[in-house]
C-alpha cells in the first residue's frame, strides 16, 4: 500500500531528480595530434623472419598516446609462413600491442592506448611475404581531467579494489562489467556507448602522482566489437543501458572472461529496499582522496534508498567515471542494475537502471556480434550458400556435425523457409548419416526468400543456423540472376554533384573515410571497396552544420529494365536522435520534380535499403537519386553516409525451358526423357529434387509455351 508520505516524497524526489541527477561518465581529455607517418611499400628481402621497418613516433609532455592506423596494410604470410605483425611498443614502459591483418580490423585500424611520450613502431614479416604499408597520419594524446563528484555524505569514503570483472572504457571514461550470458560479454550505462565504445581495459594500475592516468598494457586491452553493441542511447534515470562484447586480445588471444576468469550474475526484480548496495568503477577522485586514486578502481557500501519502476536508488559514493559500474547486492555478489546517474540529496541518493527493464532483457535474449552463443553442432555448406535460388526449385547440401560437446542425432534436420507467408518447416532429405539436401519448392520470381537450417542434438537440444534463428537468417532470391543497369561503389567518379543549402560547413565528399569513426562518422565504407561518400571527411571535424547538403547521382538509363530494383547502403548518426533528418529522394524527369523514398534519424552502422523502383515512380532513361543531411539548426553532431548504389533487375528466365532456347516446347520433354533418373543439379532436373523423373514432366507441361 502506498502512504501518503511516500507518494509526497516520490513528487519532491522527482522534482529534485530532474534538477540534481546527471549521467556519471568522466569522457577522456585528449586532442589530436598530426603525425603523418607513411612507410611506403614494405618487403622481407631476407632469408629470414626479421623486422623489416622500425620508426619512433613521439609526442612530447603527453601521458599516452593511441594511434590512429587508417591506411595501414599488413602483406599476407606465405604459404605455411606466420603473419605479418605490427608492433607498437611504448619507451616508457615496454609494453607492446602486436597486431596482424585480423585484430587489426577488429581494433578498427587503432591501436591500444599506451602510456608515455614516445612509441616504437615496427613491422615483423617472414621472407616471401606479401608487400606491406604502415601509414599513421595521427593519433590521439593525454593527459585528462575530472569531473564533478556526486559523494553522499561530507566525505570520499571509496576504497581501492580489485574486482577483475569490472573493467574501465575509453574514451567515454566510463565503467563496465562481464555477466553471466552466455559469451560473457559486458554491460555499462547507454550513455556511454552512445559516444562510441572503442576499447575496455581491467587490472588498471594507479594514476600518477599528478592524477593523470596510466594505461594497463595491450594485453590487458581489448577492442570492442561495434556489431555487438545493442543500446537505447541513455534515455534518462532508470531507462539507460547498453550491452556489448569485445573481441579476444590480440596479443593473447584471450577473452576478457578466459584473462579474468569471473563475472557477475546478473538477477531481478531488485531486492527490497533497506539492504546494502556496493559500487565499484573508476570514478574521478579530488582533494583530500590521494591523485593516485583518479580513475583507479573503487568500491564502496552505502543503504539501498528505494526502487521504482526500472530505477534504483542507493546512498552509496560514485563520482564522474563511475556511469556503467555495477549495481551490486552486498549481501550476495549479484548485479541488480546499471549505475548510471549521480545526484546524492536530501531526497535520496544516486541512480541506476535495474535488471528488469525490458530493453535490456530483450537485448540479452538477442545477442549480436561476438555475443552471440557458439552452438553445440556445425552446420557446414560443401556447395556454399546460394545467392540465387531456382524459380522452378532448388537444394543446398547439408552437413551436420559436432561441437562444443555436441553430437548431431540423424534424420534430425529441417529447412524454415520464408517466401513471404511465414516460416514453413520442411524436413530435409538425409542423404547419409547427418548430410542432408534442403529442398526448396517452386518460387515466384523475383521473391526474396529468407531461410534457416536446424537439427537436434543426441540430447534433444534443438540446434538452429544461424545460432538466433529466426531473428537472424540467410537469404536468397527466387531468380536466375540479376542485370545491372547502374552500378557505384564510388571507387571512381562517376558524375555525382554536391548542392548546398545554408551548409557552414560539411558538405558531400568522395573518399576513404578519414575520421575512423571518432565523431559518429562511418569508420570503413560499406562494401569494403575503400571509398564512398560521407559528410565532412575530415578527422575530428566530421560533422554537417546547418544544411542541407545533397548528393545527387548522375542520370541514369533504366529503359532497358522492364521491373528495376534500387538498393543502397546508407549511414546517418546523430546526438539528437531524431531530429535531424537523411532524406532520400527519387525522380525520373532529371530531377525537375522528386519523390521521397525515407527519411531517418539516428541509427546505428550501415543499413541496406532495397525497393522497387516503380513503386515510387515509373522507371525511365532519366532517373536521378538525391541524398539530403541536415543539422539545421546546427546543435548537434550529424553525420552521413552514402554507399554502393545499384539499379538492377532480376533474371527470372521461362520455367521448364530445359534447352535454354527460350520456348517450352516438345523438344524440352525429349530432353527430360533421355536424363531420366538421378540427376544432381542438371538442368533436366526442373524441380530440383536430384532426380529426372514424372514430376519434371509435369513442370515442363505445366509451363508449356
Amino acid at each position: 500500500m502506498w502512504k501518503p508520505a511516500r507518494i509526497l516524497w516520490c513528487l519532491v524526489g522527482w522534482l529534485a531528480l530532474t534538477a540534481a541527477a546527471s549521467a556519471q561518465r568522466a569522457p577522456l581529455e585528449q586532442r589530436v595530434v598530426d603525425i603523418g607517418i607513411d612507410s611506403g611499400p614494405i618487403v622481407n628481402l631476407t632469408s629470414e623472419r626479421t623486422v623489416v621497418y622500425s620508426t619512433t613516433v613521439s609526442v612530447p609532455e603527453s601521458s599516452w598516446l593511441r594511434l590512429v592506423l587508417i591506411g595501414t596494410r599488413l602483406g599476407k604470410a606465405p604459404e605455411g609462413g606466420a603473419p605479418t605483425v605490427l608492433r607498437i611498443s611504448s619507451v616508457r614502459d615496454g609494453a607492446a600491442h602486436r597486431l596482424n591483418s585480423t585484430t587489426l580490423r577488429q581494433w578498427q585500424f587503432t591501436s591500444a592506448y599506451m602510456n608515455g611520450d614516445r612509441l616504437l613502431v615496427e613491422v615483423i614479416a617472414d621472407p616471401g611475404a606479401a608487400e606491406s604499408r604502415v601509414m599513421i597520419p595521427r593519433g590521439w594524446a593525454g593527459p585528462m581531467g575530472t569531473t564533478e563528484l556526486s559523494i553522499c555524505g561530507p566525505t570520499d569514503d571509496r576504497e581501492l579494489s580489485d574486482d577483475p570483472r569490472v573493467g574501465r572504457n575509453y574514451p567515454t571514461g566510463c565503467t563496465s562489467w562481464l555477466i553471466d550470458d552466455a559469451n560473457h560479454c559486458n554491460l555499462t550505462a547507454g550513455h556511454c556507448a552512445d559516444d562510441g565504445l572503442q576499447v575496455v581495459e581491467f587490472n588498471v594500475p594507479l594514476s600518477n602522482p599528478d592524477g593523470t592516468i596510466n594505461h594497463p598494457g595491450p594485453e590487458d586491452q581489448y577492442s570492442v566489437d561495434p556489431v555487438s553493441v545493442q543500446t537505447n542511447g541513455g534515455q534518462g534515470v532508470g531507462d539507460d543501458w547498453a550491452y556489448f562484447g569485445c573481441f579476444p586480445n590480440s596479443n593473447t588471444g584471450l577473452t576478457p572472461y578466459e584473462a579474468q576468469g569471473d563475472y557477475f550474475v546478473l538477477v531481478f526484480p531488485p531486492p527490497a529496499d533497506g539492504q546494502d548496495i556496493r559500487i565499484t568503477g573508476y570514478g574521478t577522485t579530488s582533494y583530500p582522496v590521494p591523485p593516485e586514486w583518479n580513475k583507479a578502481q573503487k568500491t564502496h557500501v552505502g543503504p539501498y534508498f528505494d526502487f521504482y519502476g526500472t530505477t534504483v536508488m542507493y546512498t552509496t559514493d560514485t563520482t564522474g567515471g563511475n556511469s556503467g559500474s555495477p549495481v551490486i547486492f552486498d549481501d550476495t555478489g549479484e548485479a541488480i542494475g546499471i549505475h548510471t546517474h549521480g545526484g546524492c540529496n536530501d531526497y535520496g541518493g544516486n541512480h541506476g537502471t535495474g535488471a528488469n527493464h525490458d530493453g535490456l532483457q530483450y537485448a540479452l535474449a538477442h545477442p549480436q556480434g561476438v555475443c552471440i552463443p557458439k552452438p553445440n553442432l556445425l552446420f557446414t555448406y560443401p556447395d556454399g550458400l546460394p545467392d540465387y535460388l531456382n524459380p522452378a526449385g532448388d537444394s543446398i547440401r547439408v552437413e551436420v556435425s559436432g561441437q562444443n560437446e555436441g553430437v548431431p542425432q540423424p534424420g534430425t534436420g529441417v529447412l524454415h523457409y520464408n517466401a513471404g507467408a511465414g516460416f514453413v518447416e520442411v524436413p530435409m532429405n538425409e542423404i547419409s548419416d547427418n548430410v542432408y539436401d534442403a529442398i526448396f519448392p517452386a518460387i515466384d520470381c523475383p521473391t526474396l526468400v529468407a531461410y534457416y537450417f536446424s537439427a537436434e542434438t543426441t540430447d534433444a537440444e534443438v540446434v538452429t543456423d544461424p545460432v538466433t534463428a529466426p531473428d537472424a537468417f540467410y537469404t536468397a532470391y527466387s531468380a536466375i540472376g540479376i542485370d545491372f543497369g547502374f552500378a557505384d561503389d564510388f571507387e571512381t567518379d562517376t558524375g555525382w554533384t554536391v548542392e548546398n543549402f545554408d551548409l557552414q560547413d560539411g558538405q558531400w565528399e568522395r573518399g576513404v573515410p578519414a575520421g575512423g569513426g571518432d565523431r559518429g562518422d562511418p569508420p570503413t565504407d560499406y562494401d569494403g571497396s575503400g571509398a564512398c561518400y560521407v559528410t565532412d571527411n575530415a578527422d575530428g571535424d566530421s560533422d554537417v552544420d546547418g544544411g542541407p547538403t545533397r548528393l545527387i547521382s548522375p542520370t541514369i538509363d533504366l529503359s532497358g529494365l522492364s521491373d528495376p530494383q534500387l538498393s543502397y547502403a546508407r549511414w546517418f548518426n546523430n546526438d539528437d536522435q531524431d531530429a535531424d533528418r537523411l532524406d532520400v529522394e527519387i525522380s525520373n524527369d532529371d530531377g525537375a520534380n522528386w519523390t521521397p523514398i525515407e527519411s531517418v534519424g539516428h541509427v546505428n552502422g550501415w543499413v541496406v535499403v532495397q525497393l522497387r523502383v516503380a513503386d515510387y515512380v515509373t522507371p525511365t532513361a532519366t532517373m536521378k537519386l538525391r541524398f539530403s543531411a541536415t543539422d539545421n539548426p546546427n546543435d548537434s553532431v550529424t553525420e552521413a553516409g552514402i554507399d554502393a548504389v545499384k539499379f538492377f533487375e532480376f533474371e527470372c528466365g521461362v520455367f521448364g525451358d530445359v534447352n535454354g532456347d527460350g520456348v517450352v516446347d516438345i523438344d524440352d520433354i525429349f530432353a527430360v526423357l533421355a536424363a531420366w533418373g538421378p540427376c544432381d543439379d542438371c538442368p533436366e532436373d526442373v524441380n530440383g529434387d536430384g532426380v529426372v523423373d514424372i514430376d519434371d514432366l509435369f513442370e515442363v507441361l505445366a509451363n508449356w509455351t
